[in-house]
């Protein structure tokens, strides 16, 4: 049943286009289609001064001060100006046709009344591309009401917005409430509202959410909820090994969505594939929690999300402007019902503080950093503002529950690749010679290869395709404790000495080089420099013991 027949069992309204005289129920006379328009913002009824000593008129307009516009003033004006008004508002989508947007306001207030009959304490309306959704919010669980039209979802959230006092700006944030007579027979006692223009911003996509305040809490009749149904869920399922990710870090990073509170913070250079990740992680959250909400901010939207408003921030020509949207937006969002929020990359100080005061609110949040490994998020957060991110501050696995480091490397074709040499010119001695510590008993280094001459098959390119390597940081008290007392490089060696931690990004890449799969030469091109597998040892027992000073490359601790 849809948005219409639902509510129009309900209420006593009519909208007959373009012959509608009605007003809040109230039946204008039969030939005044055309020479008044009603401003309800500012409670201002623009009529023909021709009219002005006809009776029958002046008693509907004392009649509408009674049932609900009580500070109701006339301004009797020429026809051509109550044209002028009609036709301005028909261009700002508040007229369908005379008495068309009135009827409107009447429809939005009476999904109000539902929204309080079904004891559900938001609503939202989610505006996309080419269709738009209610949803309601019940006991911390969102359900779908109904899909409707998107040409009326536009009009239905302006009627919302205009019951706050306030001017419809489509390209523009907003917040108020709606109180008083415009409640009157809805149940509620307020109406906190928020919308905001989402991605894709060239449909005009936008997301109205409202917060509702009953008089009397009410326990909805089984009937009233019938009509409810589960949100709709990304299809497909989370296959992270396919794409390089080993499955111990696929278990690692569900599991790091299964926290109610903390931040998940993805790592690496820019085209690393962070932000493709994080967004494969939201859609499982959507498959497997199909009524929570979830909002990202990003700068700019890369991929549209069906499933979570994505506000977009453009137009931003410096750090402080782009700061200072990421901060507006974010207090927004934090408005709008949100159980999970994805944060674009943190930069500068204002973003992490921003990050910081949206993470102590206790919700499940993901971000992306730019820094050469995961442990380095730490020591990098912390010097953006030393005070407010101090590190017993933000060393909390309730502020950070998860940390990431990520890299897109090159697989070898196959079909070209050659034999690698010792004596490859490429690489200096000390690496090459770091290269062979490597080895473990069925590590063959004569399985090494080095980049091809191309082929048809890699399309000459040497390669065949790319894939992840990945560190994935479950930092726990005890992680936490040790970037406090030992900070990030002795913290980082501690917790690669525990047996059950992931494996570095440069261990994946070595053990890639010796299955021959990648060219030694990029190991440190894209992870990081190559040193002696026993110099590596050597760190972590020195960290382990709590020493600070770490001898030189070949010098015994």
């Amino acid at each position: 049943m849809s948005f219409m027949s639902k509510i129009s069992r309900l209420i006593p309204w009519r909208m007959t286009g373009a012959e509608d005289r009605t007003v809040d129920g109230i039946s204008a006379p039969a030939d005044l289609q055309g020479q008044f328009h009603l401003d309800e913002i500012h409670q201002v009824l623009y009529v023909s001064d021709a009219l002005k000593m006809r009776r029958d008129v002046l008693q509907w307009i004392d009649d509408l001060r009674r049932a609900r516009f009580g500070h109701l003033k006339t301004d009797w004006v020429a026809l051509s100006t109550v044209a002028a008004k009609l036709v301005q508002a028909q261009h700002e989508g508040t007229l369908q046709g005379a008495g068309a947007g009135l009827d409107m306001r009447s429809r939005a207030r009476t999904l109000l009344k539902l929204g309080c009959d079904l004891g559900a304490s938001d609503i939202d309306i989610r505006r996309l591309a080419g269709h738009a959704v209610i949803e309601v919010h019940i006991d911390g669980t969102i359900l779908e009401y109904d899909e409707i039209t998107t040409d009326y979802a536009d009009k239905l959230i302006n009627a919302l917005v205009m019951l706050s006092k306030q001017q419809y700006r489509p390209k523009q944030s907003q917040d108020g409430s709606i109180a008083g007579r415009d409640l009157v027979g809805t149940g509620l006692n307020n109406v906190r509202l928020a919308r905001t223009p989402i991605a894709p911003i060239d449909a005009d996509a936008q997301w109205l959410n409202m917060r509702l305040q009953a008089g009397v809490q009410k326990v909805p009749a089984v009937d009233a909820l019938k009509g409810l149904k589960r949100v709709k869920s990304p299809s497909g399922s989370l296959n992270l090994v396919s794409s390089g990710w080993t499955e111990m870090q696929a278990e690692l990073l569900q599991t790091f969505v299964l926290n109610a509170t903390g931040t998940i913070i993805f790592t690496g250079p820019p085209g690393s594939g962070k932000t493709h990740v994080m967004h494969q992680l939201s859609e499982h959250i959507a498959r497997t929690r199909p009524g929570q909400r979830q909002a990202f901010i990003e700068q700019p939207v890369e991929t549209i999300l069906p499933h979570a408003p994505q506000l977009n921030i453009l137009d931003t020509l410096t750090a402080k402007a782009a700061g200072e949207a990421y901060a507006h937006r974010t207090r927004l969002v934090l408005r709008m019902a949100v159980n999970i929020l994805g944060l674009g990359e943190i930069r500068d100080p204002l973003v992490a503080t921003t990050w910081l005061s949206a993470a102590e609110t206790g919700m499940l949040m993901m971000s992306t950093m730019h820094t050469a490994h995961p442990f380095l998020a730490i020591p990098r957060l912390r010097d953006m503002d030393p005070e407010r991110l101090a590190l017993p501050i933000i060393c909390d696995p309730a502020i950070i529950c998860g940390l990431v480091g990520q890299r897109f490397i090159p697989i070898l074709c196959d079909h070209c690749a050659l034999p690698w040499d010792q004596e490859d010119p490429r690489l200096t001695k000390t690496m090459r010679d770091a290269i062979l510590t490597w080895a473990r008993p069925d590590w063959n280094p004569s399985a090494i290869r080095r980049l091809g001459p191309g082929c048809p098959h890699c399309a000459w390119k040497g390669t065949a395709r790319r894939q992840v390597v990945a560190e994935v940081v479950d930092p726990d008290e005890t992680l936490m404790a040790d970037f406090i007392e030992y900070g990030p490089t002795l913290a980082r060696h501690r917790y690669h000495a525990r047996s059950n931690a992931d494996t570095t990004m440069l261990e994946k890449g070595m053990e890639l080089v010796f299955q021959g799969r990648m060219d030694p030469f990029d190991v440190p091109l894209k992870i990081e420099r190559i040193r002696p597998w026993d110099f590596l040892q050597r760190e972590r027992e020195r960290a382990l013991k709590g020493l600070r000073d770490t001898p030189l490359m070949g010098m015994e601790p």
